[in-house]
Order: structure tokens, then C-alpha cells, then sequence
């Protein structure tokens, strides 16, 4: 390839970059010039002023070294980690043209087949956005999902709370079974992108500690972390396990150089005029009193000051004052009743609306001329504002310089104006969610820079130390249990809640639905929600509003284990919850979101007092979480032999294990396709497959896929025909030593669905089938049972009787459990979860293409 890093960066984004822009992607502007040149990609801060081009210049540098160059020091997925869902949807658009241009742009510049063949696949499954569901689109249905290519490039974009829970092993939002391949894919062979760090709370120890851990137990590709912000405290990244420092003491941080300063459009913001000044009004308590007076002082004061034609962002700390204020600008407007009011529009952006509802207004900010913003803190970051006047809260100093970053972004005008408005609250409880003394010390900045202008030059000189906060800091021990997905007794999991948001913070997903008052909802009649249903809640506020003893709302969760909502009260909601409300419960405007008041409206003529409009739930076929007895993968519409699905997922498992350059654990794999489903030969097993089926046309010999469309479950409960494999796998290799290979791939075959990983238990309501007695039984396999004679390509096992001795501790051959953990340990949990993840994507691959080939004999 001839071409240059400056030519590949103008054709993807239309416009040249800055001089950091190529250092990041190359090391020396020099660098950049050549094929295979630069340096590798490691852990590093990015320090550099809002509106200069911080998310192009990751991007682009990815894209360059990873997939133009194609350089394997250069990690294969690029996962962009941001504070708030407002972001994640431009962010989004933005890489996806950049993509699309790069593609388009691919015979100019000369690139390899290879960069051409990762920019087509690039463009049709990039960027995967993943926030609650939406990574599931309709469009891709047929298609198998990000996870099952781990050996293609990636974007993954998504909020803090949906990523890091992932690479906690604890996925908010998604089937609990398939935790373990996100954990796998985002700790392994991934750059991370943090953006915006400021915002982020615990996020950013605990993305220090993963760094940490990455390094120290390996993993399979290389890993690093970007830290990106305009005001982030660098310190905060030393934590007990990480030190960020380079190998001569420095810390690794890129900022803007003078060749960068020199630049007319970095000129241009860094010196853009924006006068600042304190407002007339304030606010010194959080009571309704008080506040409806605030929201009507400042609505009329912001009428007044808004200059026609030009963007007024108002900009709040709480997303009720938000609400409340844009009702009272609203009703300003209705007063106004002429011809400069009827061509303004307004618009209200905060985090607690459904995604449909927030896209209104976001459409509005993005091409009306003559708009008057009231907003939270999503604004604060990410968003591409250009304000003619900009009114903001007292907040903390970081945030501040976020937000004045929204006014006169380009500094093309000459006289735009920043007001900011000052709270006198005595206690924390009432700054939430900033500190009294996070408050004290802006306040102070703010009074000595009055009448000044602030932008960014300015307030480069202005250093405040942020207080010391004492966050959750997540520890070795932490990591490792978290790599257990089977819950307790109780149907409880590890809370990482702590390690992702500060407690405040926390937030669940509601949506909501029209229930029948007088019966439980079904998966038939309530399927699972799709993204443009769920509403972000605190969780504080959620479980007030359940608690209302008057108006008893029902709220439902999805029960894994049994497959069905169930009915929980306030005590059962946790963070990255999904629960489901009835439309009449309220708690909802669509002009307004989420407001927490209840469905009998006090006043009909305010908007606030609604019920919820529910949308139309997704289309039956949208398959629901699965639960511990489902086999929905076995369902296919047309049989498929065990004997021609074991070849299909022995030839995938050989194509990936060559992909990802997995040599030392070739045999390992070999084995593991053969035996992975020999448990799929229990009577019982068979009998469901060929359930409803017409013999006289099947196949004979044992199956691996049913002949029917209608998903069944084995008549007994619970029942894993993948711990049967490994337990059959086992036997066959009891007269071998208790060695790495024999666990990993008993390992392998056992969690090949996710459901049966570091231990075997009975589940409750597991019973005994009739013939049994006082017997052990453990996900439907019986102690003592024999299992039939299989023959299976170069398996030939006769007749045994099934051995459940390693659910005991201390078992003479060493427990499942104690194998698992010494497997674990010897090969670190992110490199074992990889492996694992690497089988399971095999398997899947080879389930879809059998279903494609059903589909297209259908058609024929």
C-alpha cells in the first residue's frame, strides 16, 4: 500500500488530521507514510480539549493499524466504552460513515485484499452497538451475532454499564448463558476506548484493575486501554494492581503539541470568545417550593436572553429540574403566541427516556436553527453543540469545562455568552449528585473569572485537585469468582454494580407492556423487550415507585431457570436489571420520560401525569432468554444427524482454531468436536428430538437436530446433554492422568451452552425420575443411569454407567470443581474463557449453517 495515513484519515472523515491525530496512529508524524510502520498499541491517556477530534483520532488509528495495515500487534476489536446512552447512537453513525468511506475509498488507497476483506465485513457488521438489546437488530435476525466471529475485526460501542458488566462476566441486560463469550471477547485481543472518563465513577479504577489483570494472567491477542478525556486525573489511574507509567518513570499520556496549536482550527477553539458571568437567579434548596419558583425565574430569563436563529443549551444537574424548567419554557412559548415563537423549537435531552422519544428531540438539535435545549448532564460530553448562549448549574470543575466546551465550539462568533447559575445547598443530599465541597471549590474558579472569557486556552491554566474519593476497587479474588456464572440457591449472582457506577448512579430498565390484571403474563403474550421499549431508571427512584402502597404496581422479571416473568417486589431490583411494568402503572411521559408519577393524573392539563403509550412489542419469532432447560438450538425444522453435525462442527472448530492461530490447543479442540454432543444419545434426549416428527421420512441413527420447528424440553427437568458428554468423555479417559488437557477438554465440552461451567449441582425442584431411588441427580443426569453405546466417527463407547462421585468434594479422582478451578488457575480466566468461547462460536456457526441450509431446501 502506497498511500498515507493522512489520505486514508481525509478519505474516511473529510478532512485532514491534526498532527496528534497522527502520532496516535503511528508514533512520529513520519511514521505514518509507510506500510508496517509505527509502534504497537498500548495503554495510554489522551489528553486533549473538547471538539479536536478525540473520537476520530482512536477510530482512525485503529483502522489504519489493524485493518489497512493489518499489523498483529494491533488488537482485532475495538470496544468504545462511554458514560451515558445519549453518545452511543452518534458515536455510532459517526464510525459507521467512517467505515463506509473507508470501504469505498479502498481501490484509491491501494490496500491489500486482506484490508479489503475486513473493511467489507467491517461495513455490513460494524459498528455493533451494545446498550440492553440493541445489538439484536432486526436486520441482522438471520445472521449470526458478534460474538460467534471472534476471529473477524469489530467496533462494539455501548454504554459503561452495558460494557464493563460484560467484561465483569455479568452482563447487564443479556441471557446470563452468554456472559461467559463477552467476557471471553472483551478481555482478549480488544482495545478499549474510555470516553470521557470524568463522567464515568468507579468505571475507571476498575477499567485500571482489568488492564492490571490482563497483563499479569495473560491473555490470547493483545490488550490496551485508551483513558480519553479533556479532564482527567491521571492519578486516579494508579490503583493497588495497575501503575500508569511508562518503562523510564513517565506517565503515558498524549496531549497536543505545538505543530497542533499552530493549526488555524485549533487556534480557533482553543482561543474562541465566550464571555462568562454569573446569572441573576440561584437556588439553595431542593424543595417543590422552591423549585417551581427556580423553574419559572430561569424559563422566563432564558426566553428573554435567547437570540433568534441561534441554539440556547440550558444546562442542568438533575434531571427533574430539567423537566421541570422545559415545562415552564414551554408555557412561555404558549404566552409568546407570535410569529418568532411559532418558528422556535424546543427540545429536552436527559437519559430516562425510552430511545424513540429521545430521538424526537435529538433530531431537532441536530438540524433546527432556532432551538432552545434544556438538558442534563448527557450533554456534557460527546455531543458535537455549537451554543450561541450557554446557562449552566454549579458543578463540579471538570464538568464545567465539558460544558463550556458546548458554546462557541468553533469560535466563529464574536459575542456568545456563558451564564452560570449558583447553588447555595446545605447538605450533600441536596447537591446530589455532586458534593458540597466539589461545588465550593468551582465556585470559587468561577467567581475570579468573571467577565473573562472561557475557553479552552483560559481555562488550561485554571488546576483544581479533584477530592479524594474512596471508590470499590475490584481485586484478584473478584475476578476470579466472578468467572462462576451458576448462581446461588436463591437465583442471586455476584453484584459488580459498585465496580461499574458510584453508588448514586446506579441505574435498572423498565419497560412497559398491557397486562391482563387477572392472570401472569407469558413469553407467548409478553415477549422480551426490544431496545426502543426500555426507559433507564435510578434504581432509588424505581423502587420508590414500586413501594407506592396505594397504587400496588406490578413489575415482572424474567425467572431463567423456570423460563417465565415472575412478579418481584422493590427489595428484588438491582442495577442492570430489566423489568417490566404494566402501561397503567404510569411513571412515564413521552414528552417528558421518565417522571416516577403515578397513573391517575391530578391535573389532566399537565403533561407530566400520563399513561405510558406502549409501543408494539418485537415480533413473536424474537427468541426469548433462554433458561436452563431450553434447547432451542436442537429445533430446527429438518433433522440433522449427530454423526453430520459433528463434522460440521469439527470442520468450523479446525477453520477457527487456524484464524486465531490456536495451534497448542489444536488436538484439544479436535477432540472436543467429536465428544461435545455424545450426551445428545440419552433416550431421553432422542425422544424429544423425534417428537412430532414423521419417521417414515427421518433419518435413522441418533439425531442431533429435530425435524420440527417447536421447541421442547426432555421430560425431565433440567436436563444438560453437555454434562452427559463430558462425564461420557471422562470415562473414556479414566485411565489417564488428571492432567491439563484431559480438564480442558471435559472443561470445553461441559460449557459448550453456557449452562454448565465451574460446578454441578442439583437445581431447585430437581426431582428423581420414578425408577430412581435415593439416588443423586444433577441437571437431569442420574447417578448410576447407563448410558447407551455410542459409535461416533472414532468413538466407540460401550454401554456405562453414569458417575456423579465428582460433585463431591474430596472425590477420590480429584472434584469437578477442584479440576475446573486448578484448570482456571494455570490458565488464567480470560485466556480459559477465550477457548471456551472459541468452541461455543463453532458450534453455533455450524447449528446456523444447518439452519440455513433447512431454510433454503424450504424454499426450494
Amino acid at each position: 500500500m502506497k498511500k498515507s495515513f493522512r489520505t486514508f484519515f481525509k478519505r474516511a472523515t473529510g478532512h485532514a488530521p491534526y498532527d496528534y491525530q497522527k502520532r496516535l496512529a503511528g508514533g512520529k508524524p513520519s511514521e505514518c507514510e509507510g506500510p508496517n510502520q509505527g509502534i504497537p498499541c498500548v495503554s495510554q491517556c489522551i489528553d486533549v480539549p473538547t471538539g479536536l477530534g478525540k473520537t476520530a483520532a482512536v477510530v482512525m488509528a485503529w483502522l489504519w493499524n489493524r485493518v489497512a495495515l493489518n499489523r498483529p500487534d494491533w488488537p482485532r476489536r475495538l470496544v468504545y466504552c462511554l458514560p451515558m446512552r445519549t453518545l452511543v447512537e452518534q458515536t455510532r453513525d459517526n464510525v459507521q460513515a467512517w467505515i463506509v468511506n473507508s470501504c469505498q475509498a479502498s481501490d484509491e488507497l491501494e490496500l491489500s485484499q486482506n484490508a479489503r476483506s475486513d473493511l467489507a465485513w467491517l461495513r455490513e457488521h460494524s459498528p455493533i452497538v451494545l446498550m440492553g438489546g440493541e445489538e439484536r437488530k432486526e436486520r441482522n435476525r438471520s445472521k449470526p451475532e458478534w460474538d460467534v466471529h471472534p476471529e473477524k475485526p469489530a467496533v462494539l460501542i455501548g454504554t459503561q454499564d452495558m460494557l464493563l458488566s460484560r467484561a465483569l462476566n455479568r452482563g447487564y441486560g443479556m441471557s446470563r448463558f452468554r456472559w461467559p463469550m463477552h467476557f471471553a471477547l472483551l478481555n482478549n485481543d480488544c482495545l478499549w476506548i474510555l470516553d470521557e472518563t470524568q463522567l464515568m465513577g468507579s468505571s475507571v479504577e476498575t477499567s485500571a484493575q482489568l488492564a492490571a489483570f490482563r497483563s499479569r494472567y495473560l491473555t490470547i491477542g493483545r490488550c490496551a486501554t485508551w483513558w480519553m478525556s479533556a479532564t482527567l486525573d491521571s492519578d486516579r489511574l494508579k490503583t493497588v494492581d495497575y501503575s500508569f507509567e511508562a518503562a523510564d518513570g513517565n506517565k503515558k499520556v498524549l496531549q497536543l503539541a505545538a505543530e497542533d496549536r499552530k493549526h488555524p482550527s485549533v487556534a480557533g477553539r482553543l482561543g474562541s470568545p465566550k464571555k462568562i458571568a454569573k446569572a441573576k437567579m440561584s437556588l439553595d434548596s431542593d424543595s417543590k417550593k422552591d423549585l417551581d419558583l427556580y423553574s419559572k425565574e430561569l424559563a422566563a430569563w432564558v426566553w428573554k436572553k435567547h437570540r433568534p436563529n441561534t441554539l440556547t443549551l440550558v444546562i442542568l444537574n438533575r434531571v427533574n429540574r430539567a423537566q421541570e424548567v422545559f415545562h415552564q419554557i414551554e408555557i412561555e412559548k404558549a404566552k409568546a403566541n407570535d410569529s418568532s415563537a411559532e418558528s422556535l423549537d424546543l427540545a429536552l435531552i436527559h437519559s430516562r427516556f425510552r430511545p424513540q422519544d429521545r430521538k424526537r428531540y435529538e433530531k431537532k438539535l441536530e438540524s433546527s436553527p432556532n432551538l432552545i435545549c434544556v438538558a442534563t448532564q448527557a450533554v456534557e460530553a460527546g455531543m458535537d453543540l455549537d451554543a450561541d448562549l450557554l446557562v449552566t448549574e454549579l458543578a463540579p470543575w471538570s464538568s464545567l469545562v465539558q460544558r463550556f466546551g458546548r458554546c462557541n465550539r468553533h469560535g466563529l462568533r464574536k459575542d456568545s455568552r456563558i451564564f452560570w447559575i449558583n447553588l447555595e445547598f446545605r447538605d450533600d443530599k441536596a447537591a446530589a449528585p455532586y458534593s458540597l465541597e466539589e461545588l465550593k471549590d468551582s465556585r470559587r474558579v468561577l467567581n475570579e473569572l468573571q467577565d473573562k472569557d472561557a475557553n479552552p486556552a483560559t481555562l488550561d491554566s485554571v488546576k483544581i485537585k479533584e477530592p479524594t474519593v474512596i471508590r470499590p476497587v475490584i481485586r484478584r479474588k473478584d475476578v476470579y469468582d466472578l468467572f462462576d456464572t451458576t448462581s446461588d440457591l436463591a437465583g442471586n449472582d455476584l453484584d459488580v454494580s459498585r465496580y461499574i457506577r458510584d453508588e448514586q448512579n446506579n441505574d435498572a430498565n423498565v419497560f412497559w407492556r398491557k397486562l391482563d390484571e387477572n392472570k401472569n403474563p407469558t413469553n407467548q403474550d409478553q415477549p422480551q423487550p426490544s431496545h426502543k421499549e426500555l426507559c433507564s431508571v435510578q434504581i432509588s427512584q424505581l423502587r420508590k415507585f414500586l413501594e407506592d402502597k396505594k397504587l400496588k404496581p406490578k413489575a415482572f422479571r424474567w425467572d431463567v431457570l423456570e423460563g417465565k416473568w415472575e412478579l418481584i417486589d422493590s427489595n428484588a431490583v438491582i442495577p442492570g436489571g430489566v423489568y417490566m411494568l404494566s402501561a397503567d402503572a404510569g411513571g412515564y411521559s413521552t414528552d417528558l420520560g421518565w417522571t416516577g408519577d403515578p397513573k391517575e393524573p391530578k391535573d389532566p392539563d399537565n403533561p407530566k401525569s400520563v399513561k405510558v403509550t406502549c409501543h408494539p412489542p418485537p415480533a413473536s419469532e424474537a427468541d426469548a432468554p433462554d433458561s436452563t432447560g431450553e434447547n432451542s438450538t436442537s429445533f430446527l425444522g429438518v433433522p440433522v444427524t449427530l454423526e453430520q453435525h459433528t463434522d460440521n462442527v469439527a470442520r468450523e472448530t479446525s477453520r477457527l482454531v487456524q484464524s486465531l492461530s490456536l495451534a497448542q490447543w489444536e488436538s484439544v479442540f479436535s477432540q472436543v468436536a467429536q465428544w461435545h454432543d455424545v450426551g445428545k444419545a440419552h433416550p431421553d434426549f432422542q425422544a424429544m428430538l423425534r417428537k412430532g416428527i414423521d419417521e417414515a421420512t427421518a433419518p435413522k441413527g441418533l439425531l442431533a437436530k429435530s425435524g420440527t420447528n417447536k421447541k421442547g424440553r426432555c421430560k425431565r427437568k433440567y436436563f444438560r446433554h453437555e454434562l452427559l458428554s463430558a462425564l461420557a468423555w471422562l470415562h473414556k479417559n479414566s485411565d489417564k492422568p488428571n492432567g491439563e488437557s484431559v480438564n480442558l477438554s471435559a472443561y470445553l465440552i461441559a460449557s459448550h451452552h453456557g449452562k454448565v461451567r465451574l460446578s454441578i449441582r442439583s437445581l431447585p425442584e430437581e426431582k428423581l425420575p420414578a425408577e430412581f431411588k435415593n439416588n443423586r441427580i444433577a441437571r437431569g443426569v442420574v447417578k448410576g443411569e447407563r448410558m447407551p453405546a455410542i459409535q461416533l466417527g472414532d468413538i466407540d463407547l460401550p454401554e456405562f454407567p453414569v458417575d456423579l462421585s465428582l460433585m463431591e468434594m474430596g472425590a477420590p479422582q480429584q472434584s469437578w470443581l477442584a479440576r475446573m478451578l486448578a484448570l482456571r488457575d494455570a490458565l488464567g480466566p480470560f485466556r480459559l474463557a477465550f477457548l471456551e468461547s472459541v468452541f461455543r462460536a463453532a458450534d453455533m456457526i455450524a447449528s446456523q449453517s444447518e439452519r440455513e441450509e433447512a431454510n433454503q431446501n424450504d424454499k426450494s
